[in-house]
């Protein structure tokens, strides 16, 4: 009499259709809320780039003794530079502005803006247009609007509480 280990005959096509399949649904059902986590973390780091981006155009006024002008680029190509003394720098030519953040870095965002040619000036840091707004908004995530308001502080929230901030 012949003795067979267990499992000795290997996997029938049908046990490895199921586990297939198994696989597919399971892939199926994770992919989406993947996309929509790395789309949150997106939308967070680009919220958070621009906000610092404006702090510290407002702080590079005041020590430059100097008026920090922003160019703002909205739609899905979009960028938003500083430099010194005009509005003139082009954010996707390397080294043209003080400093830039773009659509580059942070993929699938896109940004809305109502500003025509804002800046900090350079006594106290003020800046000119209070009433201006940014928008950032991600398709699967939701949209962080930034206000920059007279004084030059900038004021960050989410729509309906996205990414756990204060509601705009």
């Amino acid at each position: 009499m012949k003795h067979r280990l267990p499992f000795s005959k290997g996997l029938t096509l049908i046990e490895l259709l199921v586990a297939v399949s198994v696989i597919a649904i399971l892939l199926a059902i994770g992919i989406p809320s993947y996309k929509t986590f790395f789309d949150r973390d997106r939308l967070e780091g680009g919220a958070t780039a621009l906000y610092f981006m404006l702090n510290l155009s407002k702080t590079e006024s005041i020590k430059r003794n100097s008026d920090i002008y922003l160019k703002i680029t909205a739609g899905n190509d979009w960028c938003v530079g500083s430099n010194e003394g005009d509005a003139v720098c082009d954010c996707n030519s390397k080294g043209s502005c003080d400093a830039a953040i773009s659509h580059n870095e942070y993929k699938n965002l896109t940004l809305l803006s109502n500003y025509s040619v804002p800046y900090y000036d350079r006594v106290r840091g003020s800046f000119n247009e209070p009433n201006g707004l940014f928008k950032l908004r991600s398709e699967s995530a939701g949209e962080i609007r930034l206000n920059v308001n007279f004084l030059g502080s900038v004021r960050i929230c989410g729509v309906d509480g996205v990414l756990g901030l204060n509601g705009c």
